[in-house]
Parts: C-alpha cells; sequence; structure tokens
C-alpha cells in the first residue's frame, strides 16, 4: 500500500541517516525470478546470455535448479527481461519496504537473529529453491528477501537519503554502480538485514546475484 516507511539506519554509513520515505502503491513479486522463468524468457525473446563458464551448459538449466533463483545475470540482463515481461526492477526503497514494512524492523521476519531456518545465509548451504524460507517471509508475505542470492535494484548506489528525482532512478545511466539487496547464502548476519546495502558495476555478473520484479 501508499504511505511512509523507515528507511536506513544508523549502525553503518552508508545506510545513515535513518528516514522516512513516502512511496505510492506498487506490486512486488513475492520471491526472485527463477531458472524456468529465465528460460521462458531466452525462449520468447531470442535475448543473446552468454552462458559460457556458467551455471548453465547448452541452454540448459542444471538439473534440479528449475526453481531455483537466476544468477549470473547482470542488471543489463535483469532489465531485458522485465522490459520482455513488461515489468520493472524494484526501487532500492520498493525493495526495503517489501522487506520490513513500517515498523522499522531489523530483518524480514523481525528483529529476532537469523537462524537456518528463517533464511539462506552464513553458508549453511548454497542456493535453494525460492520460498524455501517461509517462516522468514515480510510483512508483506514477501519470501528470500534475507540471504539465498543478492538481488538488483534499479537505483543507481548514491548517498541517503533517498530521493527518487535525484537521479538515481534515471535508467538511462547505464554505466553507473547499482544496488544490490538482501545478502545471499554464504554472507553473514549483518548482511542479511533489509537495509543493508551493496553495489556493484550494472554490467557484471556473479553466482549469487538475482533478481526479483515490480511493477
Amino acid at each position: 500500500p501508499a504511505g511512509e516507511f523507515t528507511m536506513g539506519s544508523e549502525d553503518y554509513g552508508d545506510e545513515k541517516p535513518l528516514h522516512q520515505v513516502y512511496l505510492p502503491e506498487y506490486k512486488i513479486a513475492r520471491v526472485p525470478v527463477t531458472n524456468e522463468q529465465w528460460l521462458a524468457f531466452l525462449k520468447g525473446s531470442g535475448y543473446n546470455w552468454e552462458t559460457k563458464d556458467k551455471l548453465w551448459s547448452n541452454g540448459q538449466i542444471p538439473k534440479g535448479k528449475e526453481k531455483h533463483p537466476v544468477v549470473y545475470v547482470t542488471w543489463r540482463d535483469a532489465m531485458a527481461f522485465c522490459d520482455w515481461a513488461g515489468v520493472r526492477l524494484p526501487t532500492e526503497a520498493e525493495w526495503e519496504k517489501a522487506a520490513r514494512g513500517t515498523d522499522g524492523r531489523k530483518y524480514p521476519w523481525g528483529n529476532e537473529d537469523p537462524t537456518k531456518e528463517l533464511c539462506n545465509f552464513n553458508s549453511n548451504v548454497k542456493d535453494t529453491p525460492v520460498g524455501a524460507y517461509p517462516k522468514g517471509k515480510s510483512p508483506y508475505d514477501c519470501l528470500d528477501m534475507a540471504g539465498n542470492v543478492w538481488e538488483w535494484c534499479s537505483s543507481e548506489y548514491k548517498p541517503y537519503p533517498y530521493k527518487a528525482d535525484d537521479g538515481r532512478e534515471d535508467l538511462t545511466n547505464v554505466k553507473n554502480v547499482k544496488v544490490l539487496r538482501g545478502g545471499c547464502w554464504s554472507t553473514n548476519a549483518s548482511y542479511v538485514r533489509a537495509c543493508n546495502r551493496l553495489s556493484t558495476g550494472p554490467n557484471l555478473w556473479y553466482y549469487f546475484v538475482g533478481f526479483r520484479v515490480c511493477s
């Protein structure tokens, strides 16, 4: 729903200051985009996704990984999927509100420290099928917003306070560093906090980065 939420924290430099952000109503996917959804995109669009030396072989999903989040996708790859599917990447603010709600909680499930029952972190296991940690859902029933894989946001990585009209949401700035959110299966508890931020170049891909969509 539309309204304000508390964004950021007073714990780390790039999360300061704690501030209020108003967002209009929006929709966000409950889980990240999966390998089988990515395959549908590749087949339906003819998009040239270079898979050499990645997890996929000859354009085939690794056995048993159909429901796992797609990884090895750049920000530009994710944007291409969104254009094809008629959706978009969430802004950094939209992602954080979906993850923590309006009560300023530390994690999607609340302020309780993460455990292996709540999320996939701390190298307990590698990436897992989406939605495998229902106890770790956010106030809006979003899943996998702590751990499993990092997720691309549309936003350029800029200092707070977050202001959507200061150029950080200008999608023509395709060379500037972009925001990743959520932590991944190999990160510790600090990185799976709902307000944690990471940045990287839009043309880079990693075995622990995927995305979810918004509209």
